[in-house]
């Protein structure tokens, strides 16, 4: 279902302005929630990593680079930084980079081929005002609002 990012008011929206969400059935998280509880340590992420973790967040990742960055500068020292945008990092990774990171971490092979086919059968449509688009092929990205969603992400994103 589309949801506007702005409230229309001041300007005319565009495509840009709308932010799809899905809504996953209750059996679907129920099973993800079951595999992230038996198979947690496959999806354990550095202590670096402040993103979907419970107490941890934003202030905290603001924090330690503040920090770091005034230790080397009160050293002397010249800082360079590199941020990435991961905006669409939901809507656009690839499913078998994260086949791949989940085998370099020795996933059970059974469990790999179930999120495997979890993703091959992946679908959707769009919700607009109460029309109903046809159904479309999820090839690429993880759903938000997934249970195991972030974890995948962060797995795609931690240096093997």
């Amino acid at each position: 279902m589309p949801i506007p990012k702005c409230d229309g008011r001041t300007r005319a929206l565009s495509v840009d302005d709308f932010r799809g969400i899905s809504i996953s059935p209750v059996i679907s998280k129920l099973f993800e929630m079951t595999v992230f509880e038996r198979f947690s340590n496959f999806f354990e992420t550095s202590d670096h990593q402040y993103g979907f973790k419970k107490l941890l967040g934003c202030r905290d990742a603001i924090y330690t680079v503040r920090q770091v960055t005034e230790r080397y500068i009160t050293n002397g020292s010249t800082v360079n930084m590199c941020t990435l945008d991961l905006s669409k990092a939901f809507d656009r990774t690839n499913h078998y980079a994260h086949f791949i990171k989940l085998m370099q971490r020795n996933l059970p092979v059974q469990l790999l081929t179930l999120i495997e086919f979890w993703f091959s059968v992946s679908v959707a449509c769009v919700n607009w005002k109460g029309h109903f688009s046809a159904f479309y092929s999820l090839t690429t990205g993880v759903r938000q609002g997934g249970v195991l969603s972030p974890f995948y992400l962060l797995v795609l994103l931690t240096a093997s």
